[in-house]
């Protein structure tokens, strides 16, 4: 009998490990990527060079084809936040399309701002309890629209790179 259970239990613990370490982005990262590292270190963990390869300028985004759905932020060469798609879960379990209500029920603590642009939109800011990053979600018309997360302040920059 208990070996007939052994394959069913390393299946269920293999399942339950991989679902435990499913990619989210947090306050402090996504995947192998750590707010803070430099994009060089970041490429030689990942065996994968960022695109677009030549950047003009000291701010300026990034894709990496091993995280589709993402776009990272790198000042003066360091990742400091990575701005989310739709379909990217998050540690704070809010999804584009949530409704407002939502979010504030599962998390009062959030800070609300007024939105820069949007007249019936609002930035909802999730800090870490060091308040050096947060999770930033974008909300107009009661729902929300975007996801970002990262180091401050890059992480509330309205425009993306300064």
């Amino acid at each position: 009998m208990m070996s007939k259970l052994s394959p069913l239990l390393l299946l269920f613990l293999a399942s339950f490990w991989s679902l435990a370490n499913a990619e989210t982005l947090s306050p402090r990262g996504y995947g192998q990527v750590k707010f803070g590292a430099k994009l060089d270190a970041v490429e030689k963990q990942l065996k994968q060079v960022a695109s677009p390869q030549k950047r003009e300028f000291a701010c300026d985004f990034v894709k990496f084809k091993k995280y589709p759905g993402l776009k990272f932020m790198v000042e003066e060469g360091v990742i400091t936040r990575a701005d989310a798609g739709k379909t990217i879960k998050n540690s704070a379990g809010v999804a584009v399309g949530a409704r407002l209500s939502q979010v504030m029920r599962a998390h009062p603590n959030i800070r609300i701002e007024p939105h820069k642009y949007d007249e019936n939109g609002h930035y909802l800011i999730l800090s870490t309890t060091d308040g050096r990053s947060a999770l930033v979600f974008e909300e107009s018309n009661r729902k929300i629209t975007q996801v970002r997360a990262g180091i401050k302040p890059s992480v509330e920059y309205v425009e993306g790179c300064l």
